[in-house]
């Protein structure tokens, strides 16, 4: 099928974002992901040979990155604020959007205090599910220690890159509560302004973009893991960039846009294997809507796949090299090592205690007890009664008003799909030019869900958690589905009301609430 208006090609899309390009922003930009990485590099070499003027040098590199990545988000909004009048919207409610969940992350990012974040039984620091593992392998990544299969403290199933950016927060932070999770919180926060321009660049539909961006930021499973020291998050993020730049469809330098896709799938790849499902929803959509031939396909997709396994391949085996000798001396050895880890992952997994039943891939779409990654309970003592509430509860569970809507939103894209393929030409499908949107959320979906279906019924363990890559695949379906023209206004506003609601619900802590409202 094809479809008008598909980005695949690399020769750029319809309507860029910016009408021109400033040689400032370009500049500060790659001056950024130079010193970002040229900082993520040296932190693992003066682990590796410590030194005062390696732990100083670190510092400015982050400094620089810091005041370069600054200087190229406010050239970038001014010269969009400048040049395009019909962006100003979308900027300030970004803006507006993205800084309050941003403060809501740092009003809970200290809880509970560094002082009670150490799991005494593992020796480890870390309060929030996997942090106990994810922590104490940042922490050995600074010390420069020497690892081997199957020790906790490095973590080796997984990927190092989100382990190294957790590492960089404490190496600038200290060890702390803020310090381990300020990264992942950052990348976390990002990915709902990438949502919304991968939404626009599908659909060209402000609304449509509005709702899908709306929609993540009110997940409770997305904002738990962002405000958090754990690896899916960032793995999400770069995927998502990576989406971003093959939409655009512009390169920079001598790369064009699918070379540029597939090096920052690459970092995703490296922040955790299970990135490679993403990358094959980047490439079956591609496949779905390329023009052209056989070769001129194969050639298209080379250009993505190559650039991301060279980036995964170096960055792994440079790790390997520092950090792994001579245990797992190549990255094909440390590749099989995840992967026999990952095989040996049998059971049911984790229980749901009010259905009293393994929780499987069928319960993320349907219905599963909220998991306490960590909660405490206060009791409040009175001459009438006692109060009891909850004092910080993080818990993993989706937004299960959003999760819902893939029952409808998936067959109404599947339909509109086929019939737009059959009339490709005809004024409905035209009007259906945001149907992109909705195939996107579709592949990517299902890239993100049925692996692990087929997992399940292998006898591997799958934890609800998985399904977090995902979730911006489920906004921006529900987002789509919620924006047709026949779906009500004043529905979809209720709707987005219930989706606040059940994310206010299970917020981590509501301090600022009476006592008796924390105890209904």
């Amino acid at each position: 099928m094809r479809m008008e208006g598909a980005v695949s090609s690399g020769k750029g899309s319809e309507r860029p974002l910016s009408g021109r390009s400033f040689p400032l922003f370009r500049r500060a930009l790659l001056l950024a992901v130079s010193s970002l990485s040229a900082g993520v590099t040296l932190v693992a070499m003066n682990a590796y040979s410590p030194s005062d003027p390696g732990f100083l040098a670190i510092q400015l590199l982050f400094v620089v990155f810091i005041l370069s990545s600054a200087t190229a988000a406010v050239v970038g909004v001014a010269t969009l604020w400048r040049g395009r009048a019909d962006l100003r919207d979308p900027i300030l409610f970004l803006f507006v959007v993205s800084l309050s969940i941003f403060l809501l992350h740092v009003y809970t990012i200290n809880l509970p205090p560094t002082t009670d974040c150490y799991d005494t039984t593992k020796q480890a620091f870390g309060c929030i599910m996997d942090e106990v593992y994810y922590v104490p392998a940042a922490q050995s990544l600074l010390a420069g220690k020497q690892c081997q299969p199957y020790a906790d403290a490095c973590n080796l199933e997984h990927p190092y890159l989100a382990k190294a950016l957790i590492a960089v927060g404490i190496e600038l932070f200290g060890l702390t509560d803020f310090g381990w999770r300020i990264f992942p919180t950052i990348l976390g926060t990002l990915s709902i302004p990438l949502l919304f321009a991968i939404t626009y660049l599908l659909s060209r539909k402000m609304r449509l973009a509005y709702f899908a961006s709306l929609l993540l930021a009110f997940d409770t499973l997305f904002f738990v893991h962002s405000g958090a020291a754990l690896i899916d998050v960032p793995t999400t993020f770069f995927a998502m960039a990576g989406f971003l730049v093959y939409l655009y469809g512009r390169g920079f330098w001598k790369f064009d846009n699918l070379i540029l896709s597939g090096l920052i799938l690459g970092l995703a790849g490296l922040s955790k294997e299970t990135a490679v499902f993403l990358f094959a929803a980047l490439l079956t959509y591609h496949t779905a809507f390329f023009r052209g031939g056989v070769k001129a396909w194969a050639y298209s997709l080379a250009k993505i796949a190559i650039p991301a396994g060279i980036v995964f391949i170096i960055g792994l085996q440079v790790y390997d090299s520092l950090y792994t000798q001579p245990s797992l001396p190549t990255f094909f050895q440390h590749l099989q090592f995840m992967l026999k880890y990952g095989g040996s992952l049998t059971g049911p997994g984790w229980t749901d205690d009010l259905l009293k039943s393994p929780i499987t891939p069928l319960n993320w779409l349907t219905y599963y007890t909220p998991i306490a990654y960590l909660v405490t309970h206060v009791t409040v003592s009175s001459a009438q009664a006692n109060i009891v509430y909850v004092g910080v509860g993080y818990f993993g569970v989706t937004n299960m008003m959003m999760v819902w809507m893939v029952f409808f939103w998936v067959p109404l894209v599947v339909y509109r799909w086929a019939r737009g393929g059959e009339k490709a030409r005809s004024p409905s499908a035209e009007r259906e030019g945001d149907l992109k949107g909705g195939v996107f959320a579709l592949v990517w979906f299902l890239w993100g869900y049925l692996p692990y279906v087929g997992l399940w019924l292998y006898g591997r363990v799958t934890y609800p958690f998985y399904i977090l890559p995902a979730v911006p695949a489920l906004a921006l379906g529900t987002a789509y589905f919620t924006t047709r023209e026949w779906f009500s206004s004043r529905l979809a506003t209720v709707y987005l009301v219930a989706n606040f609601a059940w994310f206010f619900w299970y917020f981590p802590d509501k301090a600022f609430l009476p006592d008796w409202v924390r105890a209904l």
